[in-house]
């Protein structure tokens, strides 16, 4: 349970074509964020069917799915929108996070791994 914040795609190879298997840290490929499974239950919960509405996106529980930097934009927007109207702390220290990465993302033209 992890967002994977790709820094540079050299020599990465992919799942299905389209999502990086990032190398395991440290690397100075990727920048990584873990999380426990009461984050992910929170996630699963607040943030997984909206961020799939928004962004088109296909994450689910277990699983895991590729913002590349197009996705970014819309990730950075949704959650610059949520994050000052949260209350729960948890949850909007995991959507600063998730904004940080998507953020760095699109000025690298790179992309986040989210996985559940």
């Amino acid at each position: 349970m992890r967002f994977t914040l790709v820094l540079d795609f050299t020599e990465m190879t992919y799942y299905g074509g389209i999502i990086p298997n990032t190398p395991f840290p440290p690397d100075p490929r990727i920048e990584e964020h873990h999380f426990d499974e009461e984050d992910r239950d929170l996630l699963n919960e607040f943030f997984v069917d909206d961020i799939n509405q928004y962004c088109g996106t296909l994450l689910d529980d277990g699983d895991l799915d590729f913002y590349d930097k197009d996705k970014c934009i819309l990730l950075k927007k949704w959650l610059a929108e949520k994050i000052p109207t949260l209350s729960n702390e948890r949850l909007k220290n995991l959507y600063s996070k998730l904004l940080e990465y998507a953020t760095k993302a699109i000025k690298l033209n790179t992309g986040v791994v989210i996985e559940l």
